[in-house]
């Protein structure tokens, strides 16, 4: 013991050892010092800082860029990156630069943190597009203040001219978005009466009825089953009817192998808001007799408890469309999962005439040949359509409807 006092003594007398020990302590004192920082930087982040991060997959980043480019927050930014497309569709062609920008706004210091990765592409094949992240944090604010900034570039998103619907596509596990597709108008869809204006009152009251529904304590849903003939209009209406009521459309594949019940039932719930959810061609997927099997990674089952299970979705309608409703399961369509059918069937002459008029304005005597010419037949409106088109430039002949009643000597030459 006495050796190794002694070893310590004569290692203290040495002015080498002590600078290290001496350096050694205060590289700890510094460590510990680092450790005790960060712990205080982040106690007061938490109480001071109010952060959110979005990325380009939300509708809420859309609304924040527009925010942002309605209020110039950014105009004095000095680090900009120029697009090849529209960085949020509504606002410019250029963007903050990826990186730290710092603003003031109502008196709060605010920063955004603007990241893009290129390496993880979102959309189809066809419109790929890097993710892009945004993270802004406000000094002594609140988060209710973000909220409200997106909540202002919604309304300023509703309130510009827009061309259409916003198609939204279910695509790996988030909603993307495609942007406007042209609206239609509901005069479009030809029927040989009032189902569809019946049908656009129905939906109309149902996306304005969510008291009506919370104080009866019922699920606030509704579905709609569109059936008919190929070449009749149901995807048409769906489009018209989102124009018309100002809904976005979020169509699903739910043929997709790679789709799970889980999935599925939460595509469903994250719908966004006002929007209408499609699924078109249902009988292509499940039928009368493979009803009970699973189809790709979708179950039957797990449809149905997509639609109306416990945790399905609600404040936005689900219209289902099918060519042959004779072969779907009755559980499928039964009320409650589709509660209103219309039927988009054939049309007669003085329908069809409606759609000449619309194709050569002021031709009333034309018209009224067309409608002659076509008799007591019916014909899908894209039969009349088509041949419209394929005439235009000569209302003459169009009105002569050769493509859609044969002539009494074509029919005598055969």
């Amino acid at each position: 013991m006495e050796v190794i006092h002694q070893m310590l003594a004569n290692a203290l007398a040495s002015d080498f050892f002590a600078g290290g020990l001496a350096l050694g302590a205060f590289g700890m004192a510094a460590a510990l010092l680092r450790i005790g920082c960060m712990a205080a930087h982040r106690a007061i982040a938490r109480r001071t800082l109010v952060s959110m991060t979005l990325d380009n997959r939300a509708e809420a980043y859309r609304h924040f860029c527009i925010w942002m480019e309605q209020n110039g927050v950014l105009a004095r930014a000095k680090h900009v990156r120029l697009t090849d497309r529209n960085w949020a569709h509504g606002t410019r062609g250029y963007a903050p630069a990826p990186g730290t920008h710092w603003f003031f706004w109502n008196g709060k210091l605010c920063r955004l943190d603007r990241e893009i990765n290129e390496k993880s592409k979102i959309g189809n094949v066809n419109n790929q597009r890097p993710m892009e992240v945004l993270t802004i944090t406000i000094l002594f604010g609140h988060l209710r203040t973000i909220l409200g900034w997106i909540e202002q570039g919604r309304q300023i998103a509703c309130s510009v001219d827009r061309v259409g619907p916003n198609l939204h596509v279910m695509k790996g596990g988030y909603w993307d978005n495609f942007g406007e597709i042209p609206s239609r108008s509901i005069e479009t869809v030809l029927v040989d009466d009032d189902r569809i204006t019946r049908a656009r009152d129905d939906m109309r009251w149902f996306y304005d009825a969510a008291d009506w529904y919370a104080q009866r304590g019922v699920p606030w849903r509704r579905g709609y089953l569109f059936h008919g003939p190929p070449g009749t209009g149901k995807s048409s209406l769906v489009r018209a009817l989102a124009s018309d009521l100002s809904l976005d459309i979020a169509t699903l594949d739910i043929g997709h192998a790679t789709l799970s019940d889980d999935d599925l039932r939460e595509a469903m719930m994250d719908a966004p808001k006002r929007s209408l959810i499609t699924i078109e061609d249902v009988d292509a997927v499940f039928t009368q007799r493979e009803s009970r099997e699973r189809h790709g990674g979708i179950s039957f089952s797990g449809l149905l408890n997509a639609i109306d299970g416990v945790a399905a979705q609600e404040g936005r309608a689900l219209v289902m469309t099918t060519n042959h409703k004779e072969r779907l399961d009755p559980a499928l369509i039964r009320p409650g999962r589709a509660d209103l059918h219309v039927e988009l069937g054939l049309v007669r002459a003085h329908t069809a005439r409606r759609l000449f008029d619309r194709f050569f304005p002021g031709e009333d005597a034309l018209a009224r040949q067309f409608e002659q010419r076509l008799g007591a037949q019916t014909f899908s409106p894209a039969q009349v359509q088509g041949w419209l088109l394929a005439n235009s430039a000569d209302p003459q002949a169009a009105a002569q409807a050769r493509g859609l009643v044969p002539d009494l000597h074509d029919l005598a030459a055969e």
